[in-house]
């Protein structure tokens, strides 16, 4: 049995705490290892990053092949499928509608005669969109961050992806899906030398305000060292599955599930969770033949998850206990098989997306349903949210006081003022006030 059926009471500490989750200490080796490679950036420019792209991917780039030139843009697209252009504009047109029904502009209120105070939303000027290339390539990643970047109305939307050695070019699907969604710049780039150029830029490469984007932990290591240089999205990826097993659900749906995100990479995580002893052993039955079914490599990722106690089937005793079990794991990806869905799905406040009901996998919003799939990761879903138009916008406060309302607000100033002991504050209130 691959992946195996355990019962989350009888585990320790340990293997509790292992399920669901990445592999412990992959983020602090990859802390130490990228510090320097954003040094040598920071401080080298354009050298550094050619550097990086030799040793670590392979890659010989020169500086003025770092970003990629509009013809090829122009043939990379028209090189792609006819069904692949159609299912791109099919996402793209349900992520618009998802992503424009966000937007908020401004609001105001008066708080009291004479005050009014409000938000603006406007979008920052520059934003940097990562897709990560490896074992698989993600076209569909190019159009979730570009899209509602431009939704936002982001003027300068900058994608980065890694360079296929063999080709030398970032494959041609990522690069149309970029241009779809918007992109005005796409760089040869991969991973922490992406992070970097966009914190700290090069000759070649002007920085940016925002950076978003799915990644592996070096990827979002980096982008935790660059924060007092740059806004960061969330930690994102790899990817989390949860299925929310309950009462009269079909097994086979349940291992698809499972194998749909954690067949993105070994160091994903797949979780059937159930009080269904049979139905659990049915569902571990299903994983066998479907993972027989798989590709090796992909086969191979789910069996590191399990060896490794990240991915499993998990029984529980209640419905109840199921439902505490994901709010403590908040994992990117729930999906729900219940009598009544929409009753579980209410009660679950830390997931990333929920996925409601036995039509709703995950691939459908991870593709073309028209939410956003770059979502938060290892237990970020108890504080954040998927990517959203918020995410390239920024909050702006406003005041708006006419004489009547400052002379309303005087009072309370000067009781504050003289209470902190700052003059000047009271000063440019009264400055305003005097006789005319």
């Amino acid at each position: 049995m691959p992946v195996p059926v355990v019962v989350l009471a009888d585990l320790d500490d340990r293997a509790r705490a292992a399920l669901g989750n990445r592999a412990e200490g992959l983020r602090d080796d990859a802390t130490a290892a990228v510090l320097p490679v954003l040094e040598r950036i920071r401080r080298d420019g354009d050298a550094a990053v050619l550097e990086f792209l030799r040793d670590v991917d392979g890659v010989e780039l020169t500086d003025d092949r770092l970003i990629v030139d509009e013809a090829t843009i122009a043939a990379a697209a028209a090189s792609v499928p006819a069904d692949l252009v159609g299912a791109m504009a099919h996402t793209v047109r349900n992520l618009e509608r998802y992503h424009r029904a966000q937007l908020i502009e401004e609001f105001a209120i008066e708080v009291e005669p004479g005050v009014t105070v409000g938000e603006r939303f406007p979008a920052v000027r520059a934003a940097g969109c990562y897709v990560p290339f490896g074992t698989a390539i993600y076209p569909s990643s190019a159009l979730m961050l570009t899209t509602p970047a431009r939704v936002a109305g982001v003027e300068r939307i900058v994608l980065a992806s890694g360079v296929d050695p063999s080709t030398g070019e970032i494959p041609a699907a990522v690069l149309a899906a970029a241009a779809l969604g918007g992109a005005t710049e796409i760089w040869r780039l991969s991973g922490t030398a992406a992070v970097a150029a966009w914190a700290y830029g090069t000759e070649t490469l002007r920085p940016v305000d925002v950076i978003a984007g799915p990644g592996g932990p070096y990827v979002a290591a980096a982008k935790d060292l660059v924060r007092h240089r740059v806004g960061v999205d969330f930690e994102a990826g790899p990817s989390e599955v949860f299925v929310l097993a309950l009462d009269d659900f079909d097994p086979d749906l349940a291992a698809a599930d499972l194998i749909s995100e954690a067949e993105h990479g070994d160091t994903s995580c797949g979780l059937v969770v159930t009080t269904d002893p049979e139905r659990a052993a049915q569902v571990a039955e299903r994983l066998d033949e479907r993972l027989a079914a798989l590709p090796a490599e992909r086969r191979d990722a789910v069996l590191i998850q399990a060896a490794e106690g990240r991915s499993a089937i998990v029984l529980v005793p209640d419905n109840e206990a199921a439902i505490a079990f994901c709010e403590h794991v908040a994992p990117e990806h729930v999906i729900v098989h219940a009598t009544d869905p929409d009753a579980v799905a209410r009660q679950l406040r830390c997931a990333g997306t929920v996925c409601i009901g036995a039509y709703t996998p995950s691939p459908a919003g991870s593709y073309v349903a028209g939410t956003n799939h770059v979502l938060p990761t290892g237990g970020a879903a108890r504080h954040s949210a998927g990517l959203s138009v918020e995410h390239f916008t920024r909050r702006q406060s406003f005041e708006r006081i006419t004489r009547e309302g400052l002379e309303r607000l005087r009072p309370s100033i000067e009781a504050w003022a003289t209470h902190e002991g700052l003059p000047g504050h009271l000063a440019a209130i009264d400055a305003r006030l005097r006789p005319v």
